[in-house]
């Protein structure tokens, strides 16, 4: 086989080894400059080192999250840069789980769209180089999602016994992980899947299993004394908390504005010297604005029954319109969840432009490279780059994201 034709035959793996290297490369690119604990971080890298110490303390997240920052910790020594490590390995993680994931929804070209948004999104950079626990509810949900998918394809045992370990991971880090469950019931619903034929199987592995581990996290919290009592106190507590949360906040917005863009948050910022340095946790434009094409075309997609379109639509708006009923302050970084689904859809459309249109492939090579362009752009309020104040306020855009 010559050089050509190898290349040739596997361009795809090769590409996203290429995106998955300097994906990782970026997130530990300078990850513990910033020597001070920015935005939320004073909450979970404290709680992450109180496990460490044994210290008790109450937080309204069950504990998974507070415990892989405290694994990065505990065998990578507690620094700036260990305090981001493992949302480092993570976000490039879930890069590689977007590929699979779109391969797995349609084809290797959906799977390597999907990896490279992912990859030139501002917000899942910003919170793969936080200490943070985000980064990993998503990964959780997407890979409960990926398993899923497999078992709807295969109809394999072991998948859903997996599906059903990532259901408990991603409850496990913040509990409406256990949302995905609804997007499943839609899968089943769309691809005839006999619900009495696995009624035991759910009930098993979508419930008691997902359940089971959700628990177990909370030994690390309680030991077994009195256990049960204490994690549904816990669990009544971290509900009215949230429930009832009426503080408001510089950085909140509402649910229906994330995907406008309307109000990001601003993680760090510092002015000396006539130079800005900032970290903004605010996603690509272009990935984001897309919402305003995609999600109608996706609705359009299920009316017409298009393959997916309403199992992608489903994982869109069960994250987001979640949020809704509530009159608690909200943040843009609960529209991640969302966002995941909204990168597949982004990329089964830019598959049916190359499949179905004659000049598709071009509008897709540009929708790309605006993409990259703007990641390069915004790259330094995504990194902490120092700017001048000119540089600095060319990338402030809207009113609200300053």
């Amino acid at each position: 086989m010559t050089l050509k034709a190898f290349f040739q035959k596997n361009w795809v793996i090769l590409t996203l080894i290429l995106i998955v290297v300097a994906s990782f490369l970026l997130r530990l690119w300078h990850l513990g400059k910033i020597g001070d604990q920015i935005f939320d971080e004073v909450y979970f890298v404290k709680f992450a080192q109180n496990y460490l110490t044994g210290t008790s303390f109450f937080d309204i997240h069950p504990p998974l999250g507070k415990l892989i920052i405290a694994f990065g910790l505990k065998f990578f020594g507690d620094t700036s840069f260990t305090w981001r490590l493992m949302p480092a390995i993570f976000g490039t993680l879930l890069i590689i789980l977007g590929y699979f994931t779109g391969k797995e929804l349609s084809s290797k070209r959906v799977g390597l769209y999907t990896a490279s948004i992912m990859a030139l999104d501002g917000m899942l950079l910003v919170y793969s180089r936080t200490g943070l626990i985000d980064i990993f509810l998503i990964f959780f949900i997407l890979l409960a999602f990926y398993f899923f998918l497999k078992f709807i394809n295969t109809q394999k045992f072991h998948w859903i016994i997996l599906t059903g370990i990532a259901v408990g991971l991603a409850a496990s880090v913040k509990y409406i992980g256990a949302l995905i469950l609804i997007v499943f019931g839609v899968m089943i619903f769309t691809k005839h899947i006999s619900w009495r034929k696995n009624l035991w199987k759910y009930f098993i592995f979508l419930g008691a299993l997902p359940l089971s581990i959700y628990l177990a996290f909370f030994l690390f919290n309680f030991g077994t004394k009195n256990f049960f009592a204490q994690v549904y106190e816990w669990q009544m507590q971290s509900f009215n908390y949230n429930i009832g949360l009426k503080d408001t906040h510089p950085y909140g917005s509402k649910w229906w504005s994330w995907f406008l863009l309307l109000r990001p948050i601003w993680f760090y910022f510092k002015s000396e010297n006539g130079q800005s340095i900032g970290v903004d946790g605010i996603g690509n434009p272009l990935a984001w604005w897309s919402s305003i094409v995609i999600i109608p075309l996706l609705i359009w997609g299920t009316a017409l029954k298009y393959k997916n379109h309403l199992v992608i639509l489903a994982g869109f708006l069960v994250f987001l319109l979640f949020w809704a009923p509530f009159n608690r302050v909200l943040f843009f970084y609960h529209a991640m969840p969302s966002f995941i689904f909204l990168t597949l859809g982004i990329s089964l459309w830019l598959e049916r432009l190359v499949l179905k249109y004659p000049y598709g492939k071009y509008y897709v090579a540009i929708y790309f490279c605006v993409l990259f362009l703007l990641f390069i752009y915004f790259l330094p309020i995504w990194v902490g780059m120092p700017l001048s104040s000119d540089q600095f306020y060319h990338r402030i855009w809207l009113k609200g994201w300053i």
